[in-house]
């Protein structure tokens, strides 16, 4: 079983075959790869890895801080949002997170690493009530959202966010969005929270390069957060934690904006083929989302279709290690259409 999406390197040695060969729907990257002229870009810089990145990382900073509309002070750069989600945890001083699931299996695992009691809150059809979580959640404590949400893919609103936002704010409950998949909805950026920043410093904002930028094995994230939060994470952060080679790429593809707007076009098209073509073969049951996958609960047995797809080079992620869901989901990255098509027609043979 795949624990988390993104292990072609196990299954290429159980196969006995290069990893490049395989089609992986099991990790939620960006099926245009990354932005072109990154990899010339970075032949051209590759002396600069003789050097220390800078510690401070100014002009990473001011090109995230451009990019998403507030002031460098403002972004905190990371190993990758887990490390941001880490340092947020550690920083915040709380004894408490509750965590609607099902959701991301690391925030679990980094609330117990930083001794955090944990509270589930068990989602109905997937949907987050926002009336129901002010009123089960407890003052002192750390909420965390995946918005969209994974593996589900639902999106909260953002009119829903604010209402929350200004419910927790008297209760003295810090907020901390993942939006690992938030620039992959068709509005973006009018789906993101950012706006909230300055409004609200209960509130942080964790974001990736990995998914939507595809250069996951550059391990490049960051956060979004009031001085004072920032501030407070900084004390914690080890220097250095982003290397030079990712603080370049990092710079470099905020600046192409036709390869954000063909992604929206390619994810919302491609998204809505396969939940077409799921829909129609009778013992798969896809849930609408906003993200770059679709879940679906299937009537038969996921081991053996996980095997039978595994035969023919093609991985999927069982969900049965997400807190809610069990066995019977699969999650199914949305890939370039070649791909698409092969997975359904493989889908529709079993």
């Amino acid at each position: 079983m795949i624990e988390h999406g993104g292990n072609i390197y196990r299954f290429a040695r159980i196969l006995d075959r290069e990893p490049s060969t395989l089609i992986d729907f099991s990790a939620n990257i960006n099926p245009l790869g990354f932005p072109e002229g990154l990899k010339e870009h970075l032949f051209s810089l590759m002396d600069y890895i003789t050097s220390y990145p800078d510690p401070e990382y100014v002009e990473l900073r001011d090109a995230i801080a451009g990019y998403v509309g507030v002031r460098k002070e403002n972004i905190i750069p990371g190993n990758g949002a887990i490390e941001m989600i880490y340092l947020y945890m550690k920083s915040m001083k709380k004894d408490k997170v509750f965590i609607p699931v099902p959701t991301f299996s690391e925030y679990e695992r980094i609330a117990r690493m930083n001794s955090l009691a944990i509270e589930y809150l068990f989602t109905k059809n997937f949907s987050i009530d926002v009336e129901r979580l002010v009123k089960e959640i407890s003052p002192e404590s750390i909420l965390i959202i995946c918005n969209p949400n994974n593996p589900t893919g639902t999106l909260i609103s953002i009119d829903s966010i604010e209402y929350l936002l200004e419910k927790l704010s008297g209760l003295e409950i810090s907020l901390m969005i993942d939006e690992a998949f938030i620039e992959f909805t068709e509005d973006y950026p009018e789906s993101s929270a950012v706006r909230f920043i300055n409004s609200y410093p209960n509130l942080f904002i964790v974001r990736c390069f990995t998914k939507f930028f595809g250069i996951p094995g550059l391990r490049l994230g960051y956060g979004v957060g009031g001085e004072e939060t920032v501030n407070k994470m900084k004390e914690f952060a080890l220097p250095w934690s982003v290397n030079i080679l990712a603080d370049i790429s990092g710079r470099y593809v905020l600046k192409n904006m036709s390869f954000m707007e063909e992604t929206r076009r390619v994810i919302t098209l491609e998204r809505e083929f396969l939940l077409r073509e799921l829909s129609n073969i009778k013992w798969i049951y896809p849930y609408p989302g906003k993200a770059n996958f679709i879940l679906a609960r299937l009537s038969i047995d996921t081991e053996e279709l996980e095997n039978f797809l595994l035969q023919r080079g093609i991985l999927i992620r069982n969900c049965r290690n997400f807190k809610g869901l069990d066995k019977s989901y699969i999650r199914i990255a949305v890939k370039d259409h070649s791909s698409n098509v092969k997975l359904v027609e493989a889908l529709k043979s079993f």
